[in-house]
């Protein structure tokens, strides 16, 4: 009998070595570095659960794609399995290989691109993901205070404008001369600028040459065209006047 109570006891009891193969169980992570477009969480599990036991799943959201009817887009994705053992294998199974189904699925010839975290916990990718929602924030608050300090800045601006019109006008009712008005002006300049000799002045300056003259350049001749253009024309009148007169004389001669 007693034999027989000991047999039933030791039946009801968990062997150490099924504790320790208990264990050795240890989740795994794979990464999904592209998400078929409009593929929801609830379609992936259901993909995934065929291979093994999926614990968790997250999708990271494009923050740039907007939502549609068809569902929403994401980014990349992880998943964990209870086993990494089945992760391993989902991963080297998978990878480079069609998302399949029926063939009037819209995900049928997309694939999948699926690689195993060696030593990576979901710890760590909670870890992650609140450092980069730390980022966002502040990025954030730097660009609301650029923000504020422009339009402080065109604020100060435009009340210091409107403090010197009131000055201004107020000098101008007293009879006081205002910066900026032409009366109250006295350092004024007159700026000239030298412009290129046209086609009509190289020519003159070119005739001026073959009488002997100078060269009037277009600066100097600025109010005086007219009585220089006068005077050439008369010069060549002569000139030509004294050829034709010498040649009829040694023709008479």
């Amino acid at each position: 009998m007693a034999d027989n109570e000991n047999t039933n006891s030791s039946s009801s009891v968990i062997s150490p070595k099924t504790k320790q193969k208990k264990k050795d169980v240890v989740p795994g992570v794979i990464y999904l570095s592209r998400i078929p477009p409009f593929m929801s969480v609830k379609k992936i599990r259901d993909i995934f659960s065929d291979y093994g036991d999926v614990e968790r799943i997250f999708l990271q959201p494009n923050e740039r794609g907007a939502n549609t009817k068809k569902g929403r887009l994401f980014t990349e994705g992880w998943l964990e399995f209870s086993n990494k053992k089945v992760a391993k294998q989902v991963a080297l199974a998978l990878n480079n290989t069609n998302v399949g189904g029926k063939k009037s699925s819209q995900w049928y010839d997309e694939l999948w691109n699926i690689k195993y975290l060696h030593r990576f916990k979901w710890a760590h990718l909670n870890e992650r993901l609140a450092y980069e929602k730390e980022v966002r924030k502040q990025r954030m608050r730097t660009e609301i205070s650029q923000v504020k300090r422009q339009a402080q800045f065109h604020i100060r601006n435009a009340e210091g404008h409107q403090v010197k019109a009131h000055i201004q006008e107020r000098k101008r009712k007293q009879g006081k001369p205002v910066d900026g008005d032409k009366e109250g002006r006295t350092d004024e300049k007159t700026f000239v600028i030298a412009q290129k000799d046209t086609e009509d002045d190289l020519m003159l300056n070119k005739k001026r040459k073959l009488e002997g003259k100078s060269d009037i350049s277009n600066s100097k001749m600025k109010g005086k065209k007219g009585i220089a253009r006068k005077k050439s024309v008369a010069a060549r009148s002569s000139f030509l006047k004294n050829i034709f007169s010498g040649g009829l004389v040694g023709g008479d001669s």
